[in-house]
């Protein structure tokens, strides 16, 4: 009996030392390898580039080394939501790949800390989403006295190059600077900044400019908007409607969007490098298409990959040309004025869709069209105007309401 009682405490005993060390056994067996790496972090799925100097999403695409057609039709597509002038060094392409790293699953693009242009590839296709932080919208009084010349002032009151131009090109047709401008000329601007995080992030929106002089007299210009954002109608105007410099061709289309710029891209055809002989821009089918300036008419048929096109010889020896057009309203050897619908936007010949290809040619080369100065309405018409004078009463309302935070700008030779 003593004997079967200390088997039976023995058996108790192993069995409670078992359950003891067991329960500081891991139930994962695996779990000891974590352990092993304490600080494992997870493989960012996301590829990162930034756009160099002189690049573009093409560029920076075909890294990948992925079939250059998918990389030119997608780049193509791109263009629809991101107007390609806008791209600039430093901004971020961020990349997702298939599980079998062949293909473009997912892009994302960021220009600035507040949106994200996230796009999902759907076949030939892109799913377009924004993701905008929200920005605090500011509107103040800038002030200025003129030294040396109104382009150096504006930048050494820490104004942006491109916020510079703006006013400056809306002073310059009512102004002869060279002639009237003096030191000491006063200037106000009213601008609207974005804010985030504290910062102002970079680009105005001007909505009043007002300069005078002892020899300049005084002048002033209100912004008039349309509702279409990209509208080229959009900018400053003087009391009158007028705008700001008729010094220039108009545009080919009401609102401006570039999808393809001119020079080295990858052919969405073809998937090779080709030069693009043009510009192209984004439009629904069917949408007017504007001779940019008076002329003759050249070429009025359907030519090839160009599709139906349009070709305006111009006075100063520049060919216009309008191509992939859904339909022609002009013929040739008729003399067509700057404005006038010369046909509509389509997609024929050899196009990925509706858009307008527009091209300049001198003597027998195509050159850069953007080496013309484009300006939009020379004057609003008599719905405009009623529209303008209901702004310019806005814009007045809102600067003697906003008339205590004046920022005055002290200006240094």
């Amino acid at each position: 009996m003593n004997w079967g009682k200390h088997i039976l405490l023995t058996l108790i005993a192993i069995l409670l030392i078992t359950f003891t060390i067991a329960s500081f056994m891991p139930s994962n067996p695996n779990s000891y390898k974590d352990k092993d790496i304490p600080n494992a972090k997870p493989v960012e799925p996301w590829i990162t580039e930034t756009i160099p100097s002189g690049g573009s999403i093409f560029s920076v695409l075909e890294k990948f080394n992925l079939p250059l057609k998918e990389i030119a039709i997608l780049s193509f597509r791109f263009g629809d939501y991101i107007d390609v002038t806008t791209i600039q060094p430093g901004d971020t392409l961020k990349v997702l790949l298939d599980e079998g790293k062949q293909h473009i699953s997912k892009l994302m693009f960021v220009q600035e800390p507040t949106k994200r242009h996230h796009f999902v590839v759907q076949g030939d296709s892109l799913v377009y989403t924004l993701e905008a932080l929200p920005v605090i919208l500011q509107k103040r009084m800038i002030e200025g006295v003129m030294q040396n010349t109104l382009d150096a002032t504006l930048l050494s009151m820490g104004i942006s190059p491109r916020d510079k131009q703006n006013i400056n090109n809306g002073l310059e047709g009512e102004i002869n600077f060279q002639r009237d401008a003096r030191n000491g000329d006063r200037f106000q601007v009213y601008a609207e900044e974005r804010i985030f995080e504290g910062k102002t992030l970079p680009g105005r929106k001007i909505y009043y400019v007002q300069y005078s002089g002892e020899r300049t007299g005084s002048h002033e210009l209100f912004r008039y908007e349309d509702k279409d954002e990209t509208s080229v109608v959009n900018g400053l105007y003087n009391l009158q409607g007028k705008s700001r410099s008729s010094a220039g061709v108009g545009f080919p289309l009401g609102s401006i969007h570039v999808v393809s710029k001119f020079g080295k891209r990858l052919d969405p055809f073809f998937g090779r490098w080709a030069n693009h002989q043009g510009v192209d821009y984004r439009a629904s089918y069917g949408t007017p298409v504007y001779a940019v300036a008076n002329g003759s008419v050249t070429a009025a048929a359907y030519s090839g990959g160009w599709g139906n096109q349009v070709q305006i010889k111009h006075p100063s020896g520049l060919t216009t040309q309008y191509a992939h057009l859904a339909s022609i309203s002009v013929r040739k050897g008729q003399s067509v004025k700057k404005g006038q619908v010369i046909g509509r936007v389509g997609s024929t010949g050899r196009s990925t869709g509706a858009h307008l290809h527009f091209g300049l040619i001198q003597g027998k080369s195509f050159i850069n069209p953007t080496n013309l100065k484009m300006v939009g309405a020379e004057k609003l018409n008599d719905a405009q105007m009623i529209e303008f004078k209901r702004q310019q009463e806005q814009i007045r309302r809102e600067m003697s309401q906003n008339n205590n935070q004046v920022a005055v700008g002290n200006i240094r030779r």
